[in-house]
């Protein structure tokens, strides 16, 4: 059987200052000598070999028994990661404070043990996390009932209301997370609602009782569903006025949370770019470009939410500059980070990868680098992580279009129009931008000179501009490849 790689893996995603908490932290472990050899041998590895290893370590005691030492270590590398996010994850703290309690109440120091999990339950109410207080709950009532001499019931009682109180609350936002996962799939799939069907649809959706407005929740995450839905609905509808009241409320519930922001900086970021998207995508380019100024982004606590919050931060920060028209800002931005984007691209969510590729891609296209554009949008519609993204590979197609006429490329352009309209067809997502772009772009293809290609373009110009007047959202999907900017040229 082949050997696993999940030990390598795990060893290569610790941050050189993991690994030096670890083996200061392995040395507490009596005979770690040996783990620490295992530990220093894979991380020296470029990739997993596990012969070489057996080979390296063929002498020692332990290598008859390689898979027991390999599991060891695997657990110890967890119990050392447990110890170092401590402070970060609010999950290390709420176990921590639950198992103290429980180790407390074992030696009989059962005033000690209730001080634990008083603080674990403020800090389980702080963050509202409702298993962890259904679980402190219980350890409380194990104290009243197994403890308490006489008139338990008084303690007990209210300790069991309490819990079926935060059963109810807890079932309830399931049903709303539910609700949101579901409207959250339809935007990813489409950027507004298409037809009237659809729109009556997604009203019927909206009827359900536990989304009505004089029913918003209280605890703070059944709250933020109930917000982002009514959000995500308004901005499918495109109600600008209602959309933007919906994500302001989402923005000002995480600032009144302090600690949560603190604890919670993916979700928190998260949150700042669905507002952001708002208020790109319903024209407010003045408030985006404020807020983002302003903006102070949060702190990773290891290097996988780092990356999450340097792949938010660089769409936000390329929407920007593309909404200033700063087409040097944009550039030196995108020098800047493409060691970063190298450094986290493995732990990006892929299809957010793509879009960072796309808007580099569009900003070779403008600059006239062809051939960096071009290895870039090939990645992009040749990718099989955009099931939820087919309008990335749609815009990208348009876009390998322009630049295979601005090099001249004419007769693979013929193959490439009767493709890319194809694939739109198919996939629905054959716009009027789109309709006009091809029935221009066509004609534009066969100018015999100058001046032809002039009136082409500038028809093409004032049709896909008056569409866009007419349709903020078929304007936003363009805006990022300066469609207009590169008509403008041949006018």
């Amino acid at each position: 059987m082949q050997p696993t790689d999940h030990l390598f893996r795990l060893i290569k995603s610790l941050e050189p200052s993991e690994k030096g908490y670890f083996k200061k932290f392995a040395s507490g472990y009596g005979k770690t000598q040996n783990y620490l050899l295992i530990f220093d041998a894979i991380d020296a590895q470029e990739s997993y070999d596990e012969a070489a290893l057996l080979h390296k370590f063929r002498k020692q005691p332990f290598s008859r028994q390689f898979s027991v030492a390999k599991n060891y270590l695997w657990e110890l590398i967890l119990k050392s990661q447990r110890q170092y996010r401590a402070e970060g994850s609010k999950f290390v703290q709420l176990n921590t404070l639950l198992e103290n309690g429980e180790i407390l109440f074992e030696k009989g120091l059962y005033d000690e043990a209730m001080r634990a999990w008083d603080k674990a339950a403020k800090l389980a109410e702080a963050y509202d996390e409702k298993p962890f207080q259904l679980d402190i709950e219980t350890a409380r009532r194990r104290y009243y009932i197994e403890m308490t001499a006489s008139n338990w019931q008084t303690y007990s009682d209210p300790s069991y209301a309490k819990s079926a109180a935060l059963l109810n609350s807890y079932g309830h936002m399931l049903n709303i997370q539910q609700k949101y996962v579901q409207i959250i799939q339809c935007i990813k799939t489409q950027p507004f609602f298409k037809t009237d069907e659809q729109r009556a649809e997604w009203a019927r959706f909206m009827e359900d009782p536990i989304l009505q407005v004089d029913r918003e929740p209280e605890d703070f995450y059944g709250r933020l569903y109930f917000l982002y839905i009514h959000n995500i609905y308004h901005l499918l509808c495109r109600n600008k006025h209602e959309a933007l009241a919906w994500i302001q409320k989402v923005v000002a519930l995480w600032d009144a949370q302090p600690e949560l922001k603190a604890i919670e900086p993916i979700k928190y970021i998260s949150a700042v770019n669905n507002y952001l998207t708002n208020l790109f995508l319903l024209g407010e380019q003045d408030a985006y470009c404020q807020y983002v100024e302003q903006f102070n982004p949060p702190k990773g606590f290891s290097k996988s939410q780092s990356a999450v919050i340097f792949e938010h931060v660089w769409v936000m920060r390329s929407n920007y500059y593309v909404l200033k028209k700063d087409i040097a800002g944009y550039g030196k931005m995108i020098a800047d980070t493409l060691p970063d984007i190298h450094n986290y691209g493995p732990l990006i969510n892929q299809v957010r990868l793509l879009i960072i590729k796309y808007s580099m891609a569009s900003y070779y296209t403008f600059i006239g680098e062809i051939e960096q554009s071009n290895n870039l949008l090939t990645e992009i519609v040749e990718s099989k992580e955009v099931a939820l993204r087919k309008d990335l590979q749609s815009v990208s197609r348009v876009l390998q279009m322009i630049n295979h006429f601005e090099a001249g490329n004419l007769m693979l352009l013929e193959h490439l129009m009767r493709s890319s309209k194809h694939f739109m067809r198919r996939n629905d997502m054959y716009y009027e931008t789109e309709k006009l772009f091809f029935k221009h772009f066509s004609l534009l293809m066969k100018a015999p000179d100058k001046t032809a290609r002039k009136a082409v373009a500038s028809q093409m110009h004032a049709e896909i501009l008056e569409n866009f007047n007419n349709n903020d959202a078929e304007r936003f999907v363009f805006d990022s490849m300066h469609l207009m900017e590169w008509i403008e040229k041949y006018m």
